[in-house]
């Protein structure tokens, strides 16, 4: 059975853990096994509490050692698109967590519990939605067919072994390309014929499952037959990190275009979503901005306009940006246009005209996060933290997430409230995993004068779920 112990030191301690010790662990806590049957619906050994477990600490050690894209919007389109596409697989009901990897590498790939990552030059290769979509199918199928868990599940020590080592040549390869290919194949070694042949049918089936994901979800699936074939031609020699853990061939491909219809060929491939996307994480990563105030770089659509607005606001040209984005508020009604419009005027130290740009978003758009928390600090800058508090709380109604504690912990300390900004940063400890840090922010906010006995009360049961989650997993055999 798969030791656990790796997963409660990643879970009870605030600490970055090394590469090779999440490799050597994985791979000395397994017995002899046969390779999984894929289809079988047993998970005996490997538990789903497991799994999830797994998933925070396998996600825990990616935030720990690489540099994530924190963009709340650019986040916000993968997670909507991941979550409308996770909707329509069979693991529908399963909460599933999508991010996004600084790295120029092509690649992407599924961990435990459904947690999926991306690179950077990923989004920046593909063309449209339905390329991006169709990775991010695939990767909701390898979850949905539960191919990590059945590995983990039967956990042959070769099979183990070349698991835990495929995780680690994802995190070293992103930093180290050869240092990753070096991991992989050293890992492999001895059981390669085995281990490439298990890969290769999840790899068709998680093509099968994709493509119906696609079709079901309403956006074209001919963007996966698109998206191998410029694997194909940017890697003849499958030397790419994606290629080396998602073996792709011509019978892939072909058995892919085989796949498509005349129904599902006629859905979109593309959304201004994506395209808006594309053009802020160009920006985003960009070294040289000034490169995208050109025209004849951006050119003169509404989404080159934007860029060039984007990269104006990134170099302090406030007035060139505002004045680009005046000219699309009546012609396109997407929020991004005022949300860029209120960044121009933040950085030009106009916070009362980004405020009042930002309240009709809000109302416009309530319960959208991008809007909700540049709102909330809109009303922190101009000394309305009572407001702030209230429109976190709205939001909090309506998604239970660790970035809204943490804002509404900044507005509490604002407005005076010590004890509460303390339990807020408590909260958010609590659902990013971090248990004994919780506890210690409850503890803080108990000791402060003149709490509520309420919020004592509060307080005191937070700290009992916790710790009664803490006795659960330290009795794990």
């Amino acid at each position: 059975m798969l030791s656990t112990n790796f997963i409660k030191l990643l879970f009870f301690k605030n600490i970055s853990i090394n590469l090779f010790m999440l490799l050597t662990l994985l791979a000395t806590s397994t017995a002899t096994a046969n390779l999984p049957v894929l289809g079988d619906p047993t998970l005996d050994s490997f538990s789903s509490k497991e799994e999830k477990q797994l998933g925070l600490a396998f996600y825990r050690s990616l935030r720990a050692n690489l540099v994530f894209i924190d963009d709340l919007q650019i986040n916000d389109y993968l997670k909507s698109i991941g979550q409308r596409l996770a909707s329509r697989s069979d693991a529908a009901g399963d909460e599933f967590h999508f991010f996004i990897i600084k790295a120029p590498t092509i690649n992407a790939f599924a961990g435990p519990a459904g947690y999926i990552g991306i690179h950077t030059g990923l989004i920046l290769e593909a063309k449209n939605e339905s390329q991006l979509a169709s990775v991010l199918a695939h990767e909701i199928a390898h979850v949905s067919q539960r191919h990590l868990a059945r590995a983990f599940d039967n956990s042959g020590q070769s099979t183990a072994l070349t698991i835990a080592t495929l995780l680690a040549a994802i995190l070293i390869g992103t930093q180290d390309s050869q240092a990753g290919q070096a991991v992989l194949l050293s890992g492999i070694a001895g059981n390669a014929q085995s281990s490439i042949n298990f890969t290769r049918s999840n790899e068709y089936e998680a093509d099968r499952v994709g493509i119906g994901i696609l079709a079901d979800t309403g956006i074209n699936p001919e963007g996966m037959v698109e998206f191998f074939e410029i694997l194909l031609d940017k890697s003849p020699d499958g030397d790419m990190e994606y290629l080396r853990t998602h073996p792709l061939s011509s019978n892939r491909v072909s058995e892919a275009k085989n796949r498509l219809t005349d129904k599902s060929e006629a859905l979109p491939n593309d959304s201004l979503d994506f395209q808006l996307t594309k053009a802020r994480l160009i920006i985003l990563l960009s070294k040289q901005p000034a490169y995208y105030l050109d025209d004849d770089v951006v050119g003169t659509d509404f989404v080159g306009q934007y860029q060039k607005a984007l990269a104006a606001i990134r170099l302090h040209k406030t007035d060139l940006a505002i004045s680009i984005l005046n000219q699309y508020l009546e012609k396109h009604k997407h929020p991004w246009i005022r949300l860029a419009l209120a960044e121009a005027y933040t950085v030009k130290k106009q916070d009362k005209k980004a405020l009042e740009i930002l309240s009709v978003l809000a109302n416009l758009y309530p319960g959208y996060l991008p809007v909700t928390m540049a709102y909330a600090e809109a009303l922190n800058r101009n000394k309305m933290p009572e407001k702030s508090i209230t429109l976190l709380k709205k939001q909090l109604q309506m998604h239970d997430d660790g970035t809204v504690y943490k804002a509404l912990a900044k507005a509490y300390y604002a407005n005076g409230q010590v004890a509460a900004a303390l339990e807020s940063t408590g909260d958010q400890y609590a659902r990013q995993g971090y248990i004994e840090l919780a506890i210690q922010q409850y503890d803080n906010a108990l000791q402060q004068d003149n709490i509520s006995q309420s919020t004592k009360q509060r307080l005191i049961a937070a700290k009992k779920a916790l710790k009664k989650i803490m006795k659960e997993h330290k009795d794990w055999p």
